[in-house]
């Protein structure tokens, strides 16, 4: 399998490769990582978990001898991004500064009501995130939320909310998650069936 190295690291302790076929694939080391794994997610590619006392050759090795599999899943997620995006085409576009005003004014309710204080709030018009929360407790939610039910819509705000306190996701994360939302994993299960990319203005 013919692959290069990106010159351009993406993170520390991370790299990208080029292969054919596949486009660009991201190797990333792993605290948490117990064994190689490959993971490929619409509008994410593929991305190789690394291990963290495991070297990146390793892994190049473990993607090589995945090359089918990785192809496979591949072509299966490019099928479900087209259909989506077929679909997405049907649907009216976002009006952004509408939103805001929904999201902004559920995002001050929810931090009321549970006691929690952020700093400011961005509303973007993002591909591959819902919400985040920063360093800074500045919170920036994904315009695209308003076409979520309402119980799903209120669990990212919610989800970035406890990142004001809970800056990464621990057992504590989903603890205090869990006890605002309710059955919070079930709830990031239903949010990763829904594929962003909408049409804003």
């Amino acid at each position: 399998m013919k692959s290069k190295t990106s010159s351009k690291a993406v993170a520390l302790g991370a790299r990208t490769v080029e292969v054919a076929g596949l486009g660009s694939v991201l190797l990333a080391k792993s605290r948490k990582a117990r064994r190689l794994s490959m993971t490929v997610r619409p509008h994410k590619g593929i991305r190789v978990a690394v291990p963290y006392r495991t070297s990146f050759e390793e892994g190049m090795a473990f993607l090589e001898s995945n090359i089918g599999w990785a192809r496979k899943n591949l072509d299966r997620v490019r099928r479900i991004e087209r259909q989506h995006r077929t679909a997405l085409s049907n649907l009216a576009p976002i009006n952004r500064a509408a939103a805001r005003v929904v999201l902004v004014k559920r995002l001050d309710e929810l931090a009321r009501e549970h006691g929690f204080a952020y700093n400011r709030v961005f509303i973007r018009n993002q591909k591959t995130r819902w919400g985040s929360c920063s360093e800074n407790n500045n919170i920036n939610l994904n315009v695209n939320l308003v076409r979520l039910r309402p119980g799903l819509m209120d669990y990212v705000i919610l989800h970035e909310l406890v990142h004001t306190r809970e800056k990464n996701h621990g057992r504590r994360f989903w603890s205090r998650l869990d006890k605002l939302a309710g059955d919070a994993k079930t709830l990031d299960r239903e949010l990763k069936k829904h594929v962003l990319g909408l049409d804003v203005y």
